[in-house]
C-alpha cells in the first residue's frame, strides 16, 4: 500500500462525502416508504423531530438546529424556507466532514473500509443521530423514536457510506493514473 498525501486523502473524502450526502438525500423517501410499511408509525409517532422528513422536512434535527441558533442570534425565529436551507448547510458539511474523515482513516487504517464502508455507516449512525444528536436535544433517543425513523435513518447512513467508499475508491484510483 502506498501512503497517499493527506491532503489528498481528506479532499477526496470530502467530495465523495458530498456526494454520498446527495445520494443519501435522494434515498430517504424511498426507505422512508419501506420501513413504513414494514413497522407503521402512529399518527403521534410520526409527528416526533427527525420522524418524518417527507412530511415534515421543517422539523428534521439540523432544521431544529438551524431555529435554535437563529432565534438565539437574532431573537427571531426563522421561516420555513431559512430553515430548510440551513438544514441543507448542515447535511452537506457533515457529509463532507464526514467522508474527509473516513478518507482519512481509510489511508492510515485500511480495515475501515471492509464491507465496501457500509460497517462504518453504521458507527456514523451511532455518533450522530443515536447519540450525539439525541445528547444535545435536538431529536429522541432511538429507542424513544418511531421504529421506522430508526430503520430509514440507519439504512440511510449505511447507503452514504457505501457511495462514499465507492466514490471515494474511484477517484483515488483515477488520480493514481495521473500520478
Amino acid at each position: 500500500m502506498t501512503l497517499r498525501h493527506p491532503v489528498r486523502s481528506l479532499l477526496v473524502g470530502a467530495v465523495a462525502g458530498l456526494i454520498g450526502a446527495a445520494v443519501k438525500a435522494k434515498v430517504e423517501p424511498a426507505l422512508q416508504t419501506l420501513a413504513e410499511q414494514a413497522f407503521p408509525p402512529t399518527p403521534a409517532e410520526k409527528k416526533m423531530v427527525g420522524a418524518d422528513p417527507t412530511g415534515r422536512q421543517d422539523h428534521m434535527p439540523p432544521a431544529e438546529m438551524v431555529e435554535a441558533l437563529g432565534e438565539q442570534l437574532t431573537g427571531k425565529t426563522p421561516t420555513k424556507e431559512e430553515k430548510l436551507e440551513g438544514q441543507q448547510v448542515i447535511h452537506y458539511a457533515v457529509g463532507a466532514a464526514l467522508g474527509a474523515t473516513y478518507s482519512a482513516l481509510a489511508a492510515t487504517q485500511p480495515a475501515v473500509t471492509r464491507g465496501l464502508g457500509v460497517p462504518a455507516g453504521a458507527v456514523m449512525y451511532a455518533m450522530t443521530h443515536a447519540s450525539a444528536v439525541p445528547a444535545t436535544g435536538f431529536q429522541a433517543w432511538p429507542w424513544q423514536l418511531p421504529r421506522s425513523a430508526v430503520v430509514w435513518e440507519a439504512a440511510s447512513h449505511l447507503v452514504f457510506s457505501l457511495t462514499t467508499e465507492l466514490v471515494r475508491r474511484s477517484l483515488e484510483a483515477a488520480l493514481d493514473r495521473l500520478d
